[in-house]
């Protein structure tokens, strides 16, 4: 009776570990109308975050490639967060940096953040911004939520949208 009862239990508990799904549960996805941007610049088709152990990575999918500034807050829980800017120039020089404080708590100046990296690929419409944990509470925070806004001499488009046309948040995203 014995190694049935524990069979039983080592058949439960293997079902559960692996039908648990770990990486569906790092990152969130916000989606937004193509066509929507109030002016020339970026207009936001999707983007996901994710959290991961050692950096957030955040893709961005917009309706053209053109020229913009991108800006993806990330927000940690019960703390301050960044946001990460991208001013695309498509045939010049694309300056990225982060800035302390995310659009929920806003604190001006750029911060230092080695390992940062945005990459553009044009063709595909898709920008990837790649901040090492470090630079968000010294890697010391847990779920995090964000937005994303693009510009061009004012706010162009925004995701997620709240349901009175305002800018929102995704939900919360463990770190994983």
């Amino acid at each position: 009776m014995p190694l049935r009862r524990t069979a039983v239990l080592a058949l439960i508990f293997a079902a559960f570990v692996l039908t648990a799904s770990p990486a569906l549960a790092q990152r969130a996805t916000v989606t937004d109308p193509a066509g929507d941007a109030s002016g020339p610049g970026l207009d936001v088709v999707s983007a996901t975050v994710r959290n991961r152990d050692h950096a957030i990575v955040a893709r961005v999918r917009f309706d053209r490639a053109v020229r913009g500034d991108l800006i993806v807050s990330v927000d940690p829980r019960g703390d301050r967060g960044v946001r990460l800017v991208s001013e695309y120039r498509p045939h010049r020089t694309t300056r990225n940096y982060v800035v302390g404080g995310a659009f929920t708590r806003r604190v001006e100046g750029e911060l230092r953040c080695g390992g940062f990296r945005v990459v553009w690929i044009a063709d595909a419409e898709v920008a990837r911004m790649r901040l090492p944990s470090r630079c968000l509470q010294d890697g010391n925070y847990g779920a995090v939520r964000f937005a994303v806004l693009t510009e061009r001499g004012g706010d162009t488009d925004y995701a997620p949208e709240t349901a009175d046309g305002d800018i929102g948040v995704s939900g919360w995203i463990p770190r994983g």
